[in-house]
């Protein structure tokens, strides 16, 4: 099903005005929230409720946020925890909507205007999906945008597990609520715990795509990287375990144990670009135990001589 943009002009239906449940995690956000927030006032119509859950900031993020709420009109609740986690974060928002549909976005992207109507108005056709997929953005820093599409509506756990299709991101998404009744994310994981989500979605939920851009993702290079390598084993293995729980969802373990070849290669990198050539040795075995796509068997090969070269010669050899 492919929706085309002439959906933005459409007036929202009785059914579905303010159906929806927007859930935003907040950590020490004060410096973007605002933005995010008001990238939201045009949707004023179909949203039922904003919840910004904040998570432990010790910024000015809480009265920036209750500002927003006066000065923008929105239905905006603030819901405090501390767990510095964005998975727990999410599930704690989840847990207090109320809408029809959820629509997840971060405090620091900003949605596109007309978006999450057309995501309502895709999400109540004629094929009931319980997830709705838009087009998005990226913004790195000192670059222009990229826009991403999403193109295949049967989509499977296994293909999106292997990098084979466009990144799901937080924000380009809406999600029918009952879908959620037994899904949550991963939390306590330094990363990576959005896609275990996705993957676990994608292995129960009818999907629908639509031709329109919703939202703009601001990425961080820097800021992957660390999460990446920061106490990567400990972290490796947590986030390994929340992995293989999912063959409990019907997604095939040899497409499980790919993504864990495809992760631990993609942290021996970082590893290895930042000279700790002992945690990339690791992280290279560990890739070498698991089964791989042919992608990630000749990554794995180039990464492993790589190393040899730098443990025999030194930074000379090119990264």
């Amino acid at each position: 099903m492919h929706c085309k943009n002439r959906m933005l002009v459409n007036p929202l239906s009785a059914f579905t005005h303010g159906c929806v449940s927007v859930v935003i995690p907040a950590h020490n956000a004060a410096k973007t929230i605002r933005r995010t927030l008001a990238s939201l006032v045009s949707e004023r119509s179909a949203i039922l409720e904003c919840i910004v859950v904040n998570d432990g900031s010790v910024d000015e993020t809480v009265s920036v946020v209750q500002a927003c709420a006066v000065e923008l009109d929105l239905p905006i609740v603030v819901r405090s925890i501390r767990c510095l986690d964005a998975g727990a974060a999410r599930n704690h928002g989840l847990s207090q909507a109320s809408g029809k549909w959820v629509y997840f976005l971060d405090a620091d992207d900003v949605h596109e205007a007309g978006g999450l109507r057309a995501m309502v108005e895709a999400g109540e056709g004629p094929s009931a999906p319980e997830l709705v997929l838009g087009s998005y953005f990226i913004q790195r820093e000192g670059r222009a945008r990229d826009r991403f599409v999403h193109r295949d509506e049967k989509l499977s756990p296994e293909q999106y597990l292997a990098d084979r299709a466009v990144v799901i991101v937080m924000g380009c998404s809406l999600i029918r609520r009952d879908a959620l009744e037994n899904l949550r994310f991963p939390d306590s994981l330094a990363y990576d715990e959005d896609t275990l989500f996705w993957a676990a979605l994608l292995a129960s939920c009818r999907t629908a795509i639509i031709d329109v851009a919703v939202m703009t993702y601001n990425v961080s290079l820097q800021r992957s990287d660390d999460r990446l390598v920061h106490e990567s084993r400990s972290s490796f293995g947590r986030w390994r375990e929340s992995l293989l729980a999912l063959e409990s969802r019907g997604i095939s373990r040899t497409a499980l144990r790919q993504r864990e070849a495809f992760m631990a290669i993609r942290v021996a990198r970082i590893h290895m670009r930042r000279g700790e050539l002992v945690e990339a040795g690791h992280f290279l075995t560990v890739a070498r135990k698991a089964p791989k796509t042919r992608a990630d068997a000749y990554r794995w090969l180039r990464f492993r001589l790589k190393l040899a070269l730098r443990r025999r010669f030194g930074s000379n050899v090119p990264r």
